[in-house]
């Protein structure tokens, strides 16, 4: 610490005792030695901007920043603000997460159009800017969809004759750009359809034309009937069956035997048949008595006394019809009604529409890669016959309803991946070597910098104090020279000096004798020069 300190001291010493020149100078070098390293360092740590998106609107140039700024990532602004930078190892990360939030969204014009009108607008151009504010507003409404990343919209617009009877009709076609992983329904098609004749007079619903970006139509402009609907519905349905079942194969094998080992494909044939059908069901052996009524009257024995009443019990004598007394009689009346109730079910059955009535199934697995150099190992027929079991349960097989399943031990052709992989790993290691060599150049440039320099002027600024440092340790010998030397030299000075102020005494007390010795020098010269 304490030769640190003599070093700055001395150093200071030095650079106090320079001229006004060399400190500026100095001063200038160890500016551009720091302003140097600054760069050098920034130019390390700089990562690589590359484009993200250029000539945007202002509103999505905006909405951009805002995520940037969200997620902290570094960016470079251009253009005024149009043209978007960011580091190049982030590129593609960010360009999918912005598309994923439908950024940018590109710039609509809307009735906003109409703001700023200048006093010479003719009829065809307001008729024009109409148009356009039009087609932006529903552009910017259909955007509210979910499933919708961009839209455009054009329109046909009617013009009105009061000359014609019949009133033109206009037309429509709107272009939609659907997000990744989603889709739209008939509905919300037809919603879009509604939304375009129900917005601007003139168009109807079976006038306007919906495409995506692939050229398939979506919605001809007719009104869709009931079979229509139902049947895209159920062919969703069906899809959706067979997906499902199809990923629990896949997850399900995938999860033991490895990612990307499993391909599965799954077709199912479902009912769609709605059935309904009311059921009255008797059991004659359950019968119950509801109700019963029974009349039973009998007579047995002689007539009473007095007959049988009427016209002869009134005769005076007594007798009867007959002249008898006391005539035998029998008699006997039955009547018996019982009503009995049968148990009687009544059961309404409903059949469950898209119920699956036949599956086939087709699953390959890939062998396994063992041995050193790695071979390839077919599967056992063991193993396949655990793994049709397993598939058979995921999928629910019913024999009784002609399902068939096959599963097959195939080996898959990894070219392409490979191939892929390759391509990743040789720009891993462009990308590593780029960053290696960001490095070397840069010790390289500090070595030259250190060595061509820094060195020199710490030597140039050091050497006098560094010649001081060591006369302070000489030799008593060395010494005694040094003086000696001093000695002589100041006498030879003195010498000198005396000799000059004899001369000069001479010369001013007889100017014409040193005139003549003067002349006299330059005639004995000048043989010798011209010999």
């Amino acid at each position: 610490m304490e030769n640190f300190l003599d070093f700055l001291r001395q150093f200071g010493e030095r650079f106090n005792e320079l001229s006004q020149g060399k400190k500026i100078a100095a001063l200038s070098l160890v500016a551009l030695a720091l302003a140097s390293l600054l760069v050098m360092s920034l130019w390390l740590k700089s990562p690589d901007y590359q484009l993200l998106y250029a000539n945007l609107s202002s509103e999505d140039a905006g909405a951009i920043v805002d995520k940037l700024k969200s997620q902290k990532i570094p960016f470079e602004l251009s253009n005024q603000g149009r043209t978007i930078r960011i580091a190049s190892d982030r590129l593609h990360e960010v360009r999918l997460d912005l598309a994923s939030e439908g950024l940018p969204e590109g710039s609509d014009v809307g009735l906003e159009i109409f703001e700023d009108t200048p006093l010479g607008m003719t009829e065809f151009v307001q008729k024009l800017n109409f148009q356009r504010a039009l087609q932006g507003e529903l552009t910017r409404t259909i955007k509210t969809l979910d499933a919708v990343a961009q839209v455009r919209v054009h329109l046909v617009i009617p013009k009105d004759n009061l000359f014609r009877k019949d009133k033109p009709k206009g037309k429509a076609s709107v272009t939609l750009k659907i997000k990744s992983g989603k889709t739209l329904t008939e509905t919300q098609v037809q919603g879009i359809v509604h939304l375009v004749s129900s917005s601007v007079g003139g168009i109807e619903a079976k006038d306007v034309v919906v495409v995506d970006l692939k050229g398939n139509l979506l919605s001809g402009g007719q009104e869709p009937s009931d079979q229509a609907m139902m049947s895209a519905s159920n062919f969703k349905h069906k899809t959706r069956v067979e997906r499902k079942l199809q990923l629990s194969i896949i997850k399900m094998l995938e999860d033991a035997l490895g990612a990307g080992k499993i391909i599965a494909k799954v077709s199912a044939e479902l009912d769609f048949e709605k059935v309904e059908r009311t059921e009255e069901i008797y059991d004659p052996d359950s019968q119950v008595i509801r109700s019963e009524n029974q009349i039973s009257e009998s007579s047995t024995g002689a007539v009473p006394p007095g007959g049988v009443p009427g016209v002869q019990a009134l005769v005076p004598s007594g007798g009867s019809a007959g002249g008898g007394v006391g005539q035998a009689a029998k008699r006997n009346k039955s009547n018996a009604l019982t009503n009995y109730e049968i148990n009687k079910v009544v059961r309404r059955v409903s059949k469950p529409v898209g119920e699956i009535s036949k599956l086939s199934v087709a699953v390959m697995i890939d062998g396994s890669m063992a041995g050193d150099p790695l071979v390839y190992q077919p599967r056992s027929e063991e193993d396949m016959a655990k793994y049709l079991q397993i598939v058979q349960s995921a999928v629910g097989f019913d024999q009784d309803r002609g399902d068939t399943i096959q599963v097959e031990n195939i080996q898959f052709d990894r070219s392409e991946m490979e191939a892929q992989r390759e391509d990743i790993a040789r720009a891993e290691q462009i990308d590593l070597a780029m960053e290696v060599g960001k490095l070397v150049v840069g010790l390289i440039f500090l070595i030259l910098f250190f060595t061509r320099v820094i060195r020199p002027i710490i030597n140039w600024m050091t050497m006098t104090v560094e010649v001081v440092a060591e006369s302070d340790q000489l030799g008593v010998s060395e010494f005694d020279a040094v003086d000696e030397e001093k000695r002589r030299l100041s006498e030879m000075a003195s010498e000198s000096a005396h000799i000059r102020d004899s001369v000069t005494e001479f010369v001013t007390n007889d100017p014409k004798y040193t005139a003549s010795v003067i002349r006299k020098w330059m005639r004995e010269k000048e043989p010798k020069a011209k010999s």
